[in-house]
Parts: structure tokens; C-alpha cells; sequence
């Protein structure tokens, strides 16, 4: 037994091609991708649910917001963006005491990037970052 398939009409090689010439620039998709971080970054001032931990409270036991000036929440922003690679980070000198903590300083761990202590991005960035690039990859595609 054989079967013989021919292809009377293309449309699956046109869909491909487009596809291709969507990512010869990755840019677009990759900025796509950060800016949902950044948003997300921003929404985690307000709300707690979006943080990757809790905050402790400030010293006199009110609840931390980071937001004394805006300056910190202002500064998140995409920092970096080029073909292979996109960077959301923040200018303050201070962003990383508050991210990270700092023994140093007495400054216990508030993390506001949606990132775990071992770098891991939570599972509302990942859904943030897929969705963003599924919308974008729709964009490029026409959808």
C-alpha cells in the first residue's frame, strides 16, 4: 500500500515564513516581555499578592510600602535591551539593600522584583512574561 500526498495549495509554508521574519528581530518580543516585569515590579509596591515574600514591617512595626519619595518605584524600568537578552532593574543605589536585605545596614529582605531569593522568577512573572510574548507574537503575526 502507498499513499501519495499532494500539496495543492501552501498555506503552511507562508504561516512559517512569517513566523521566521517575526523573530529575526527579537527585540520587540523581548521588550514585550520586560515591560510586563516592570509592570508587575510596580503593581508588587500595592499589592502583597504580587510580592515573591512577605515584607517585615518597618521598626516601629507599621507596615513597610517603599515608597517614601516614589524614587525606588519610579526607577523600575527596563535597562537594558538588545537581541539576545532584556534587563529590568532599577538606578537607585539602594534597590538592591531593599530587594535583597542588608545585614550591613539592618535592612531586612523586601522584595519587590518578582524573583525568589534563589533567582527564580514566581509563577505570576512567568504567566506575566508568556502572556506578553504570546500578545506580541499575535501582534507580528497580524492577530
Amino acid at each position: 500500500m502507498s499513499v501519495q500526498i499532494q500539496i495543492a495549495r501552501d498555506t503552511v509554508s507562508p504561516d512559517l515564513a512569517k513566523k521566521f521574519r517575526a523573530m529575526e528581530d527579537p527585540r520587540p518580543h523581548l521588550e514585550a516581555m520586560g515591560l510586563a516585569l516592570v509592570s508587575l515590579t510596580k503593581r508588587a509596591f500595592t499589592d502583597s499578592s504580587l510580592r515573591p515574600s512577605t515584607w517585615a514591617t518597618k521598626k516601629d512595626g507599621t507596615p513597610a510600602s517603599l515608597r517614601k519619595t516614589g524614587m525606588l518605584w519610579q526607577s523600575i524600568r527596563i535597562t537594558a535591551l538588545n537581541a539576545s537578552s532584556v534587563t529590568v532593574g532599577s538606578d537607585r543605589a539602594y534597590a538592591a539593600a531593599h530587594q535583597l536585605g542588608s545585614k550591613k545596614r539592618g535592612i531586612p529582605a523586601r522584595p519587590f522584583f518578582p524573583f525568589t531569593a534563589s533567582g527564580e522568577p514566581t509563577l505570576r512573572a512567568k504567566e506575566a512574561v508568556e502572556m506578553a510574548l504570546r500578545a506580541s507574537f499575535g501582534k507580528a503575526m497580524g492577530h
